[in-house]
């Protein structure tokens, strides 16, 4: 018997059996494909394309040493290399400003359209009813006509872009209505990769300078290629305008246009030409329902889907508090009525130069039944209360800047009413932002339109009055925006900071004057927030209102330390322009004041109850300016995150059962001041600010009267 062994029946073969039969077979086997891994984050740009860890030496890796090949360099460290750089908005290159880069010629925006004869009559755009909830479609750029470089721009909006210029609330318009747009119009689709270069010039121009070695870089990922690729575009969009045809057809797209260029002026700063693309746009919307009214239709519709009106709606209420803000001249303020001869200011108008839509408006409920349903209300009740004001203004010619005459209060009251029946159906929704399970951005949409009805309700009632004294009654309401907008700003810092530094112990962002504890000296800065742009509402108007309006000085102070603490802008406003102006004033007023202490801005900050309540042994901390480093105590943020904010007593008061503060000095009248006017250029980053009196008729001197020059 043999003593070979043998592998059983049906057994597989074993390798020193298959090798020779497969010997044959293995120069025709297919090569292993390599598998694709993730982008590398670091080292230089030869083992970034090679996909293989790279020592990072300088100025030279080992790798390319070892590989013969020429080290071409590395990317841009990221902004943690300048923590201590104040970090500003600028989607427009710095070189742009002055001159392209050598060989490239300078790029000229093709000639504004003459603004045709404005119509006689402009009729504000209707809030609707609520849209139903739409299934969200993707498009891919695959299926669009752009080139590689078109298509990424594309996708970069489709990914990123839409989502930001919504801000906190979700929106169908720049989700699923603009990009399905862009499948038939090539103005949209011009218009939507101009938006998304000009999101990636803001990323680059907020990037440090590269480090060592110096190379050849791609010029196509430099904040100028980005810049020029949006003007470019930006150009296509309006010429493909000029040539589309005047038909039906044509007039949602024109409208449609009208909001995604008025966005890009915005985003570059230019808010005037913001401002005629929100007249156009709105004069072709009242064109289009003058021609439905003449059809004697027995229920006339809105001639456009109904987010499209809600898109011109949130752009008139913008442009109007913006105009109310800084007092801008003829022809860039925005009238969302037609003008009338003054009449007797004691008889109530009527809303005759309204939409069919507006004659009549649903009453607001008990209690919302969701976000979005009191978002709506409070569009539909913000423009009619511009309409009503600006009526007001027409008729009684009173000669007064931003004063009615009180006799006409009365005529205001029901919107007082309306305004405080919103509060009290949308005070379950406040009290539900705590709640397990609400999302940060929820969290957000809820604070920032409570902080919107305040600030409204505050200068709707001080419309009829021609004393600054007057905003003193309302400081706990002051009190009530600042601590939401604290909510919104410290939540935004605290994901920031899990995502860009999940270790807190390599953190480069903050500066050393920056608590460990997040919102914790008096010139913080959120470092980890991201400079942004939006074109719906956020916090800068409603913390440039108290931190101009309220003279509590540490409610003041903190509201433009939020304005200072993330570079923002939203629409047409710009957090770092309205910080500059607010501190001026706050100058000017608080001038010969005493230091700013401790106390003054928390008064329990650090210190037991006994402490607090003001006993013998109570200790203080030595008086600090305001660009000192306070401690804000140990009281969380509530839902904001790593924030920080003083306790506050219990003590209620205020319209809206707020806490009170302790009383501190008084400003007196003769000290206050308004702003009377503002001319400014974001993009060349100056301010000309007129200050004056309230309350002075037009032409009458003014001894308060302060003029400087804002620059940053």
């Amino acid at each position: 018997m043999s003593s070979e062994s043998h592998p059983p029946t049906g057994a597989p073969p074993t390798p020193a059996s298959s090798n020779g039969r497969n010997s044959g077979d293995a120069a025709q086997k297919p090569r292993r494909a390599r598998t694709s891994k993730p982008k590398v984050k670091t080292g230089c740009n030869n083992c970034k394309q090679r996909r293989i860890k790279c020592d990072e030496k300088r100025p030279a890796c080992a790798n390319c040493i070892r590989s013969k090949k020429t080290c071409s360099g590395y990317p841009p460290p990221a902004r943690s290399a300048r923590p201590f750089e104040e970090i500003r908005i600028a989607p427009k290159p710095i070189v742009a400003v002055s001159a392209p880069p050598p060989g490239r010629e300078p790029i000229q925006l093709p000639p504004r359209r003459v603004q045709k004869m404005q119509q006689r009559r402009i009729t504000p755009p209707m809030t609707p009813s609520p849209p139903p909830v739409a299934v969200l479609t993707l498009h891919r750029p695959t299926t669009l006509p752009f080139d590689s470089q078109e298509g990424l721009y594309f996708q970069l909006f489709q990914e990123q872009t839409a989502n930001e210029l919504s801000g906190f609330f979700d929106s169908t318009f720049w989700a699923r209505s603009v990009l399905q747009e862009c499948h038939s119009e090539a103005s949209i689709r011009h218009a939507v990769v101009a938006l998304g270069a000009l999101y990636k010039t803001l990323e680059k121009s907020t990037e440090s300078p590269p480090g060592s070695p110096t190379g050849e870089r791609d010029a196509s990922d430099s904040a100028w290629g980005h810049w020029e690729m949006a003007v470019k575009q930006y150009s296509r969009a309006c010429q493909e305008l000029m040539l589309a045809s005047p038909d039906s057809s044509s007039h949602r797209t024109r409208l449609m246009a009208s909001v995604l260029l008025a966005c890009f002026d915005s985003f570059i700063g230019d808010h005037k030409q913001a401002i005629v693309q929100i007249q156009t746009g709105l004069g072709l919307l009242e064109q289009l329902r003058t021609e439905r009214r003449r059809a004697f239709l027995p229920k006339p519709e809105e001639p456009v889907e109904a987010e499209l009106i809600q898109m011109f709606t949130r752009l008139a209420i913008q442009a109007k508090s913006y105009d109310m803000a800084f007092h801008f001249p003829q022809p860039f303020v925005v009238r969302l009525t037609q003008p009338t001869a003054p009449q007797d200011p004691s008889s109530p108008t009527s809303d005759s130069g309204s939409s069919p839509v507006s004659l009549y408006q649903d009453p607001i409920p008990e209690h919302f039944s969701s976000l979005l349903e009191a978002r709506f209300k409070w569009d539909a009740l913000a423009e009619r209360i511009f309409r009503f004001t600006e009526t007001m203004f027409n008729q009684t010619q009173s000669g007064v800047m931003g004063i009615l005459p009180t006799s006409i209060r009365q005529h205001g009251a029901r919107f007082k009413m309306e305004m405080e029946a919103w509060s009290d159906a949308f005070e379950h929704i406040l009290a539900s932002r705590t709640a397990p399970g609400v999302s940060s951005q929820e969290k957000a949409c809820i604070a920032v339109l409570k902080m919107y009805q305040i600030m409204s309700y505050i200068l709707f009632l001080m419309t009829f009055s021609d004393s600054e004294m007057g905003f003193d009654k309302y400081t706990a309401d002051f009190n009530v925006i600042v601590d939401l907008a604290l909510e919104v700003v410290g939540d935004e810092e605290r994901r920031a900071a899990i995502k860009r530094c999940p270790d807190p112990r390599f953190c480069h962002h903050r500066g050393r004057h920056d608590s460990e504890a997040g919102f914790g000296s008096l010139n913080y800065a959120a470092r980890h927030i991201k400079p942004s742009f939006s074109a719906d509402l956020g916090i800068v108007p409603p913390l440039f209102v108290v931190a101009t309006k309220c003279r509590d000085r540490a409610t003041r102070h903190k509201a433009i330390q939020l304005l200072k603490s993330s570079p923002r802008r939203e629409g047409m406003w710009d957090s770092e322009l309205t910080a500059r102006i607010a501190m001026w004033i706050a100058d000017i007023e608080e001038a010969g004041d005493n230091e700013l202490s401790l106390d003054d801005m928390f008064p329990t900050a650090g210190r037991s109850p006994s402490e607090s309540a003001g006993s013998p042994g109570s200790t203080t901390s030595s008086n600090l300016r305001f660009n000192g480093s306070i401690d804000f105590g140990d009281a969380a943020l509530g839902p904001g995150g790593n924030a920080r904010y003083s306790r506050r007593e219990s003590q209620t008061s205020g319209l809206f059962g707020v806490r009170a503060q302790p009383k501190r000095a008084v400003i007196p009248e003769d000290r206050r001041v308004m702003v009377r006017a503002v001319e400014f250029d974001l993009r060349e980053r100056f301010a000309i600010v007129q200050l004056g009196s309230r309350g002075l008729p037009t032409g009458t001197p003014d001894l308060k009267t302060r003029v400087t020059r804002i620059t940053w």
